[in-house]
């Protein structure tokens, strides 16, 4: 049995189709008959606020030197990263939004990636907390980037940012969602593959 944390980030809901995978790759997951525990956020419908001038002083502080007061007001982000370390799996489903991850995850990102909570600073550098734990990022984006790395800021950004707390990321990629229906299908097809996979593996 695994706990098993659902983030949701498009803005769309019928029409999108990382929402449509990370659906069908939870759905493995309950076929499987393990117990597993599931805890759903939906970040584009109930949002996270964006970090402003107070929150971000706060949350580049070593969690040892707030004060009460500070640590109210970073309640949120508390909450959030707690959530982040009790998974013993996440699922992120992220579309493409400007060749970048949603603003909805972004905020999300500002509010778990701290200081002293989920990554340190030592001899060698920025060391991840949360090492080891295994993340699926389900994405989807209009075009075919497969080929289009140099431009594509939303799978390299979600590598990067969250290895750089410890995460282990791999991805589930629906390219050509805006694509014609024969080249769509296949990049489904090819997606369905990867998360099946995935699931497999956790079972």
């Amino acid at each position: 049995m695994a706990k098993i944390l659902v983030l949701e980030s498009s803005a769309h809901l019928e029409k999108s189709f990382s929402r449509k995978l990370v659906a069908e790759f939870v759905e493995l997951l309950k076929a499987q008959n393990r117990g597993h525990e599931f805890v759903f956020r939906d970040l584009a419908h109930d949002p996270i606020p964006v970090v402003d001038s107070t929150i971000v002083d706060i949350i580049r502080t070593p969690p040892d030197k707030l004060t009460d007061e500070q640590r109210q007001k970073t309640a949120l982000s508390e909450q959030l990263i707690a959530e982040l370390k009790d998974a013993d799996y996440v699922v992120i489903g992220a579309g493409m939004y400007n060749r970048n991850v949603p603003a909805a995850l972004k905020a999300w990102i500002d509010q778990v990636v701290r200081i002293g909570m989920t990554f340190t600073v030592g001899e060698n550098g920025l060391e991840g907390l949360l090492k080891g734990k295994p993340v699926l990022a389900v994405l989807s984006r209009g075009g075919d980037y497969s080929e289009r790395e140099s431009i594509d800021w939303q799978k390299p950004y979600l590598e990067h940012i969250l290895g750089l707390i410890g995460l282990d990321v791999r991805f589930a990629v629906m390219e050509g969602a805006l694509m014609p229906e024969e080249k769509r299908d296949a990049n489904l097809a090819r997606a369905r593959e990867a998360i099946r996979e995935a699931a497999a593996k956790l079972a």
